[in-house]
């Protein structure tokens, strides 16, 4: 055989040998023995409960899962078509397909936030486009928990003065 030792060749240098070496300088990994016994691990895995989730409900709307999704695929979409433009602008010099690609890609960015914006503005009632707080009552703020009390701030308050 092509591959059998000859008498005259060294054996194999074992890299990992000095790992296991008590007796060397450097880090030793002790050995673990194992019973062979199948039996005691069968029983211990079988006394495992493996708890059951179900994943037919979720936690938020249909309708806000449907927009969230939605808007996911059009800002990935835009910044694919945005990102592949400006390398065609960039490295190939073409402006027609690159301008193009950029322009699609911002017009997607729009769409996105526009849809964002209707979204907000069919869940808030409309409050999401009023810039003020004049007009809204008490009712309509949000109550935050903070260090010692419970304070009213409203959603689209600005906290810089």
């Amino acid at each position: 055989m092509v591959f059998d030792r000859t008498e005259n060749e060294p054996e194999e240098w074992d890299p990992e040998e000095e790992f296991y070496d008590p007796d060397s300088d450097g880090l030793t990994i002790p050995q673990v023995t194992t019973d062979d016994d199948s039996d005691a691990d069968a029983e211990s895995t079988a006394a495992i409960d493996i708890p059951n989730v179900s994943t037919d409900e979720t936690d938020v709307p249909s309708d806000v899962l449907e927009a969230f999704w939605a808007l996911v695929l059009v800002v990935n979409a835009a910044l694919f078509v945005v990102s592949l433009g400006a390398l065609l602008l960039v490295f190939e010099g073409d402006v027609t397909r690159g301008g193009a690609l950029v322009a699609a890609g911002t017009v997607l960015f729009g769409l996105a936030g526009r849809r964002y914006r209707a979204f907000r503005a069919d869940s808030d009632g409309g409050a999401a486009d009023d810039p003020t707080d004049e007009g809204r009552s008490a009712d309509d703020a949000i109550e935050t928990a903070s260090g010692d009390g419970v304070q009213q701030q409203s959603p689209t308050r600005s906290d810089r003065k």
